[in-house]
């Protein structure tokens, strides 16, 4: 009877681990989506030659940057590569960086970057 509930707990243990999984999947994949949202509207504001990053934008790219780096810090404080920028081509590469950072969250497993591994030689 205990190898039962043994095999019980372990059927348990590791249904729970594969929700916990399948949820941050999905937080990850809504932050990703988020990101493309914000991205095709700043490319938007770009091509009508709009430099600066409306207050709107600024916010939600604040919201979606929180959400991944987990800080409680302003955002517009911030002096790492991931603070709000105020023009548009800089607010997108600051994107492209969030974007990577939840990819390799979500996918640990990647190939080195060739340009990394010269960098660190």
């Amino acid at each position: 009877m205990a190898q039962l509930a043994d095999v019980n707990r372990e059927i348990e243990t590791s249904d729970r681990q594969r929700r916990v999984q399948r949820s941050e999947n999905e937080r990850l994949s809504a932050i990703i989506r988020g990101i493309d949202e914000l991205m095709f509207s700043l490319e938007e504001l770009n091509l009508q030659g709009i430099d600066r990053v409306p207050a709107r934008l600024r916010e939600r790219a604040g919201s979606l940057i929180e959400l991944v780096l987990a800080r409680p810090v302003p955002v517009e404080t911030r002096s790492d590569p991931f603070r709000i920028r105020y023009r548009v081509v800089p607010m997108m590469d600051v994107l492209f960086e969030v974007q990577h950072k939840v990819l390799r969250l979500r996918n640990p497993i990647t190939i080195a970057d060739p340009e990394e591994v010269l960098e660190t030689a």
